[in-house]
């Protein structure tokens, strides 16, 4: 058995619910790899700003690009980390065993 086609992964994505794709997914993987174990990477994502254009409905993350420009006299949300901050993260990543890092 290969790979699903993109009707087959359409078909899941319309027809099972969250813990059914999961649960089908858990079945792929114990036939493929059936050693008792799993593997994993520790990472972190370090987010060196928040200031955004992309204005996504989804995101509560972000700040207004604009905030930006006016941040001197109006204090905003927006943030942009300094250099020694994330060295500060790197560090803290490697302190527990990270070995990847997301930007």
């Amino acid at each position: 058995m290969g790979r699903i086609s993109e009707s087959e992964a359409l078909e899941l994505y319309r027809g099972c619910s969250f813990h059914e794709l999961g649960r089908r997914a858990h079945e792929v993987i114990c036939r493929l790899h059936p050693e008792n174990y799993r593997t994993y990477v520790v990472d972190r994502n370090i987010n060196y700003s928040n200031y955004c254009f992309a204005q996504c409905s989804f995101c509560n993350f972000k700040a207004d690009p604009d905030a930006y420009a006016s941040r001197r006299t109006s204090p905003s949300s927006g943030y942009v980390l300094t250099y020694e901050q994330i060295g500060e993260k790197i560090n803290e990543l490697i302190a527990v065993g990270g070995t990847q890092i997301l930007m």
